[in-house]
């Protein structure tokens, strides 16, 4: 028997007479720096010393949970405090961003899941560490958009994961605490009714080009969702009447002479409803003709439009809304059908009565804004 066993045998017998146990830890040659610098930084000197902490209860773990729990306590005083001095929260750390990208992948365009998570792992620190609004505040208001976007994702897909709204409510507290969403929103502006503000965004969208700029019309001149405009590409068309009850389409071309096409949707999901839409016949049969619609489209769209007029894509529904009621051409029932607002009796009965008044009333309220769109 060599010295080294003899060494060994004498160990163990000195850990039984004394009731001690060794407990060993596997840990790879390359794996060791980082296990001391984390040593280092929880104040310990070695591993025995960590363990004896752990065994009188010294140390307990910080959930992520109750790293959000505290970080909520914190937003309601001054500052954004640690829970330990030293200590920062990280538990969007322990995010998998390769599973963040599949469950984005799932419910949004392939482009915009990568955006999402590209904003999500480069601000992250930032969003959650103090006073964010210091950094955020100094980049443009669309990469700000984007990166509060990135932020409210994550909580959603935290609720997806652990069916736990609480990083939701962090992540609104946090952008109301610093009014992260400030200068944002351009629906307020659209809201008002100044034919000059009307002319001028218009004149500049209907100038952009090629497919996009058909996009663009399409949003304009219809005032649908985006959803909705995939549902009306999409939908099969019946050719009954309007009053027909099928979910399918019901396109009804308002005299060769006109030029315009009335289409019965009836499509609701929630409280989001689209009962009928109008738009020049020859803009529907040639958006019928595209093979392919989809979330590619509106995003090329949106780009540009943001560019160019500082609209958002959906913000061509305002202006819809608002080039309808400009001059009372439209009644507010009539212009509330159109939106999907309306009740479904008085949309029905807007749709189903006086098709060509209804119509005409469409074409006037572009002409006002000195759109001649047949």
């Amino acid at each position: 028997m060599d010295t080294g066993q003899v060494q060994q045998q004498s160990n163990n017998i000195g850990y039984k007479k004394y009731g001690w146990k060794n407990v060993a830890v596997k840990v790879k040659d390359n794996d060791l720096i980082a296990m001391n610098r984390q040593l280092d930084r929880l104040g310990y000197e070695t591993l025995g010393d960590l363990v004896k902490d752990l065994m009188t209860g010294k140390i307990t773990r910080l959930t992520d949970d109750k790293q959000i729990d505290a970080m909520k306590s914190n937003l309601q005083a001054s500052g954004q405090n640690t829970a330990q001095s030293g200590n920062y929260y990280d538990f969007y750390k322990n995010i998998d961003t390769n599973d963040l990208l599949k469950e984005y992948n799932k419910r949004y365009h392939s482009r915009t899941a990568v955006s999402l998570v590209n904003y999500f792992k480069r601000y992250t620190d930032i969003f959650f560490g103090p006073e964010p609004n210091t950094e955020l505040f100094k980049l443009k208001p669309h990469k700000r958009a984007w990166i509060l976007q990135a932020m409210k994702r994550f909580g959603d897909y935290y609720f997806w994961k652990y069916n736990s709204r609480e990083v939701q409510n962090l992540v609104k507290s946090v952008i109301e605490r610093y009014m992260l969403n400030r200068d944002l929103d351009m629906k307020n502006k659209i809201y008002l009714v100044n034919p000059n503000y009307l002319q001028t965004k218009i004149n500049t969208l209907m100038a952009i080009p090629g497919e996009i700029g058909f996009t663009v019309r399409m949003g304009l001149f219809t005032g649908l969702r985006e959803e909705e405009l995939y549902y009306i590409h999409d939908r099969e068309i019946c050719y009954n009447e309007l009053g027909c009850k099928c979910n399918n389409l019901h396109p009804i071309n308002i005299g060769l002479s006109s030029g315009i096409t009335i289409i019965g949707i009836n499509w609701i999901r929630g409280n989001k409803k689209a009962f009928v839409t109008i738009l020049p016949t020859k803009m529907w049969e040639q958006f019928r003709r595209i093979t392919k619609f989809d979330r590619h489209d509106i995003v090329a769209a949106h780009s540009i439009t943001k560019r160019d007029a500082d609209i958002l894509y959906m913000g061509l529904r305002k202006i819809h809304y608002n080039v309808m009621r400009f001059k009372d051409t439209m009644t507010a029932d009539e212009a509330d059908a159109l939106a999907g607002r309306a009740k479904t009796v008085a949309a029905q009965h807007y749709v189903l009565h006086d098709l060509q008044l209804f119509a005409d009333k469409y074409m006037k309220a572009w002409n006002n804004i000195g759109l001649n769109i047949v």
